[in-house]
């Protein structure tokens, strides 16, 4: 048999899929060297990768894979992230995610993982990914999970480590599958029940400064009083409190950073005159739990909210202790971001155009503001022209 026929896209019989086996020369040792490629969907794609080795062999740019686990090259990967700038909290996201990769194939050698390897993954993690309890992980989720491997084997490609990308055939949910939930709020009176009721309990200045400026959950956390003007209302938001739950983290998993989630998170936020005043009873008791503390007091970040301790709330159990009261009031079930959802929502209805939404909120641009929250703009614009025209019709 010659060396092309050999080397051309065979199926196999008990998979169904398609691979080849390919001479690439001789290596440093002298040595015959072959390579097999399986897993293969169609004979199409195994004779384009065919190919592409066979020119890499000719040109001697044929590069063999190292000898790695996937589960070795993942934590390499992620432990080489700091250097990129990337924020604390997205390199934790990206190494949780890639934890549901290794627990399935981490095993495996990296450069025999296929596209259908992965198609495996992902159906595995829709039906029962879960880790917490049984059930399947959300479809934007498993997409979020593609995205960042996918990531992570092209750097393995750029630095020669894999000769080709296989996410890039495999077959994930759609980004158009995975939108975000449409946004959910409460109306004004909704909103003014829940207030009213936390108003004396110790988050409860907190959840009205998140509602009333829609601050991110990690921002109102970071919250300084030397970021608080409370003589002209306005608080500058500067720093936010990430929960990073990388093993041996230190301080719990809780880390500062004067790097907000966009370009556009530093801003300056107006707030309104009740606002005001519950900041500044938030100050006062503040001071008191400190004399009552005495020296086991220790607000060394100048947090406007802490615990009785003065020590950094964790963001997670704050939005842990908003479910709880929520569904103690019975009203309609939110998430902690909802309240940044509710604030916009309100904001259009008391007629805000986007661009100055988009400037409190901190959004990276009016459009994403009016893509967002299209059609909440399109039913202002609609009243808006109603009141018009019978301001119009009144005088005629």
């Amino acid at each position: 048999m010659s060396r092309n026929s050999a080397a051309a896209p065979r199926k196999d019989p008990k998979t169904g899929t398609w691979f080849f086996v390919v001479d690439v020369g001789a290596g440093a040792d002298g040595n015959r060297r072959q390579v097999l490629r399986r897993g293969f969907a169609t004979k199409k794609k195994a004779q384009e990768e065919l190919e592409i080795v066979r020119g890499q062999s000719r040109t001697n740019s044929y590069i063999a894979p190292a000898r790695l686990t996937v589960k070795e090259y993942l934590e390499q990967w992620v432990a080489r992230l700091p250097v990129t700038g990337l924020r604390p909290s997205t390199i934790d996201g990206y190494r949780r995610n890639m934890d549901y990769v290794i627990s399935v194939l981490g095993g495996r050698r990296l450069e025999t993982i296929t596209p259908l390897d992965l198609d495996r993954l992902y159906s595995q993690l829709l039906v029962s990914g879960r880790r917490q309890k049984p059930g399947p992980l959300s479809k934007r989720t498993v997409f979020y999970i593609h995205s960042v491997l996918h990531r992570a084997l092209s750097d393995a490609v750029k630095k020669g480590i894999l000769a080709r990308n296989v996410a890039d055939d495999a077959s994930a949910p759609s980004a158009k599958s995975t939108r975000p939930p449409e946004a959910s709020w409460w109306t004004p009176a909704e909103l003014r029940t829940f207030l009213r009721s936390t108003a004396e309990e110790p988050l409860g200045p907190l959840f009205r400064v998140a509602a009333m400026t829609g601050m991110r959950r990690g921002e109102v956390c970071g919250l300084r009083w030397s970021d608080v003007d409370l003589d002209v209302a306005r608080i500058e938001v500067r720093q936010q409190l990430n929960v990073v739950r990388s093993p041996g983290a230190p301080d719990g998993g809780l880390v500062f950073s004067a790097r907000t989630k966009t370009d556009h998170g530093r801003r300056s936020v107006d707030i309104d005159r009740a606002t005001v005043a519950v900041l500044r009873t938030q100050r006062k008791r503040q001071a008191e739990q400190r004399l009552l503390v005495g020296a086991g007091w220790s607000n060394d970040h100048d947090l406007v909210f802490t615990d009785p301790a003065g020590h950094p709330l964790d963001p997670e159990s704050v939005a842990k202790v908003f479910d709880r009261r929520v569904a103690r009031l019975g009203l309609k079930r939110l998430r902690f971001h909802d309240l940044r959802h509710t604030h916009v929502a309100h904001l259009i209805a008391a007629k805000q155009q986007p661009l100055k939404i988009a400037k409190r909120l901190g959004h990276a641009s009016a459009a994403f503001t009016q893509d967002r929250y299209g059609h909440l703009f399109e039913d202002a614009d609609s009243e808006a022209a109603a009141a018009v025209a019978a301001m119009v019709d009144e005088a005629l």
